[in-house]
């Protein structure tokens, strides 16, 4: 896949620690490993290291490696892919491509990724403004994350999947029944794509005793840590252990 310089959109290529196009516009790799392309001196600067330390804690225990190993069966080796809003690259790591890419806004998310996977090209850059080339892609992969739409219909080639991964009904329902004093399912439904087709829809589940140690840095993870009252969180502390579900939903989607 060829990546676009930011500045005039032609090819870059790299040199040795830097990538550089022909109009002479040159970006040097971070010395973790990856290529920091945001120009835009955005706000919005992805997840916040708390937020980044907490997953990765979370993750590294296998908690969410069955979905992982899911993921993996609807990859190829000779998928050109790209993980949009990879984070620390937990998943992107594992997928057996050899030519991957991953895109996200946290430079604390991405240090871990790079340093941890030198199998993937990761990218400081926002998702919705893809450094990459018209339909140059065979897979896109979003997990947990807004989903870019006009990108990802203009990065697929011909026939090629989106897949998206988002909580099922009773994903972390036990969690809230912990914090909040009227728990609620996630509402769930098909999110429509102009331009892509659904192709095929999974759910993956598992039920899971949660130690101590690993409550919190699961609560940190998620949405509801903005949402919470001080006091509903520290019900959390009082647990030794909970069995919590974990329920998600594996949309694929094809560009016909």
């Amino acid at each position: 896949m060829n990546i676009l310089c930011p500045v005039c959109n032609k090819i870059l290529s790299k040199n040795d620690k830097s990538y550089c196009c022909e109009n002479g516009h040159s970006f040097d790799l971070a010395k973790e490993g990856y290529l920091n392309l945001n120009l835009k001196n955005s706000q919005k600067t992805g997840d916040n290291p708390q937020m980044i330390k907490a997953r990765q804690a979370f993750l590294e225990k296998g908690y969410y490696s069955f979905l992982r190993d899911e993921l993996i069966k609807h990859l190829d080796e000779d998928d050109r892919l790209v993980d949009l809003a990879c984070g620390e690259g937990y998943y992107t790591s594992a997928f057996p491509c050899r030519d991957k890419i991953g895109i996200d806004l946290s430079k604390s998310g991405l240090k871990i990724a790079s340093k941890k996977d030198k199998s993937t090209l990761y990218l400081l850059n926002s998702i919705f403004h893809n450094p990459l080339e018209d339909e140059s892609c065979d897979k896109l992969i979003t997990i947990f994350a807004p989903i870019a739409k006009q990108e990802i219909v203009r990065l697929l080639k011909k026939d090629g999947q989106f897949i998206l991964v988002k909580p099922d009904v009773f994903h972390l329902y036990e969690l809230k029944e912990v914090i909040y004093r009227k728990p609620y399912v996630n509402e769930v439904s098909l999110i429509e794509i102009e331009g892509l087709t659904p192709y095929k829809e999974l759910s993956v589940r598992k039920k899971v005793t949660v130690e101590k140690e690993d409550i919190m840095n699961l609560f940190m993870m998620t949405p509801y840590v903005n949402t919470t009252s001080a006091d509903d969180k520290e019900k959390l502390n009082d647990l030794n252990n909970l069995e919590i579900t974990f329920a998600f939903i594996i949309d694929i989607y094809k560009k016909g």
